[in-house]
């Protein structure tokens, strides 16, 4: 099985303040990690950095850091009460990119004491953090085996770096103009990303085409509806017969993209995101596109995103035409969400009457509409026009703003695109930076929690909830 570390941004910034303060001698800090586990692979996730006091080491050098093993008690015990992974990381301030023969017999003897201590069986890992940013990470096993691990480091940017340097593979004929604009790093960079698309129709669809042609690793397709005629004008890679036929979205796109064969693994998931399994498939992935229409479902996958650090890039488009050819409105929406930053509701982009409106006609259909009746709250809006230029515009905003993120191609930086708006009635076109938003209140006790008893602190989720 594969172990994989995920961390952000800002717990990167965490630990360059503490391991190096300026003094050129190593440092020493933990982080608590959250978790996800699949068949394959188990992901580390980037829970709370706690430093260690400079006070509690005996021993501060350039090359050598010897500390008080005291004072990994409490978080082990910290560890051990919430379940969370324990990993190490040291300094290197001259930037050695390897673990020293000092390094591998402190390891040695000192992880058989972390492992004795849980009772969980999640990994434990070593790290060594450098100058230049750069994360050296590997498992170490409660027998002293050493395995290097993956890392991603997610923020304005979203940087990968393979747990082992892959030798050059052959370049597939389909990926020649695309490594001609981005480069070998970033092709195998792509190959090996697992993304999720959560909604298959108007801008999912050209989203999944697009990705496929990039030659992605993995695509997995969300969406629990069925091909149907009015569909049909803006959905890629659906045909009649699947209409006639009121095939499964995902189904219709999954093998259209098998028969252009392709290196790309399609798989198709035609079922509800509120659903725990489907939540566990979109919780091991690299990227998430939300090319969906409910509020609800946003404010579920913004949860994905903080819970198991997952970026994620929002896509919404509002057409408005009077039905007899007059448009008044054609604008859209692409944003960028980073675990520990801003969220949907903190952005207004959903207001809190509207998420309880839809989440009140999915949970009780019968309720919703006697309150809609009462006039205690406002409908949800059903159908609205919809064409594929539009679709295709905004999806391509998007797909260009995830490469953005993974091989930073910008002058400008990323962090002044955390959302772009478009009118093409007003040739209107505006960005916001992240720093224009603020974070909600609380963010930290859940960013990078992964798996719990109780899946994203949504009482839905229980098992009793799922039983009845």
């Amino acid at each position: 099985m594969s172990i994989k570390f995920k961390i952000t941004d800002s717990a990167m910034v965490e630990l360059n303040d503490h391991l190096f303060p300026g003094d050129g001698k190593e440092a020493v800090a933990f982080v608590l990690c959250g978790h996800v586990v699949s068949d394959n692979e188990t992901i580390l996730l980037a829970h709370k950095v706690i430093p260690l006091s400079y006070a509690s080491c005996s021993v501060r050098k350039h090359d050598y850091v010897r500390w008080l093993t005291q004072e990994l008690v409490p978080i082990l015990n910290q560890a051990e009460k919430e379940n969370l992974a324990v990993v190490k990381v040291h300094s290197h301030p001259k930037g050695y990119s390897q673990f020293s023969d000092v390094d591998n017999e402190s390891d040695k003897e000192l992880y058989p004491s972390i492992y004795s201590w849980s009772k969980n069986t999640l990994p434990s890992l070593s790290a060594i953090l450098l100058p230049s940013n750069e994360l050296i990470v590997r498992h170490v096993s409660e027998s002293g085996v050493f395995t290097p691990v993956s890392v991603t480091i997610i923020g304005d940017e979203v940087r990968h770096t393979p747990a082992e340097l892959s030798l050059c593979r052959e370049v597939l004929d389909f990926e020649e103009r695309n490594l001609q604009v981005f480069g070998s790093k970033t092709r195998d960079t792509l190959s090996k990303m697992k993304i999720a698309v959560i909604g298959c129709s108007g801008t999912g669809a050209p989203v999944i085409e697009q990705l496929n042609r990039l030659g992605v690793g993995e695509l997995k397709l969300f969406d629990p509806d069925v091909v149907e005629h009015k569909n049909l004008n803006r959905i890629t890679n659906t045909k009649t017969a699947d209409a006639d036929a009121k095939r499964l979205k995902v189904s219709s796109i999954k093998d259209t993209l098998d028969e252009i064969g392709l290196s790309t693994v399609v798989s198709a998931f035609p079922e509800s995101i509120f659903d725990a399994e489907i939540v566990k498939e979109i919780a091991v992935c690299d990227f998430i596109f939300g090319c969906v229409d409910s509020a609800e479902a946003r404010c579920l996958l913004n949860r994905i995103s903080t819970y198991y650090l997952v970026p994620y890039i929002d896509i919404g488009i509002s057409l408005d035409a009077d039905g007899k050819g007059g448009v008044n409105n054609i604008s859209g929406k692409v944003a960028y969400f980073q675990p520990g930053k801003s969220d949907h509701i903190t952005r207004r982009s959903v207001f809190p009457a509207t998420l309880e409106a839809e989440a009140l006609k999915r949970s009780s259909p019968k309720t919703y509409q006697d309150r809609l009746g009462e006039g205690y709250i406002k409908g949800v809006v059903e159908n609205s026009p919809a064409i594929i230029p539009v679709n295709t515009y905004a999806s391509s905003l998007a797909v260009m703003e995830f490469l953005a993120r993974v091989h930073d191609y910008r002058n400008e930086p990323n962090g002044d695109f955390a959302e772009q708006v478009f009118c093409l009635v007003n040739n209107f076109y505006e960005t916001k930076s992240e720093s224009s938003f603020t974070v909600p209140l609380g963010l930290h006790k859940c960013l990078g929690r992964g798996d719990k008893a109780l899946l994203l602190d949504m009482p839905e989720f229980s098992e009793e909830e799922r039983v009845a």
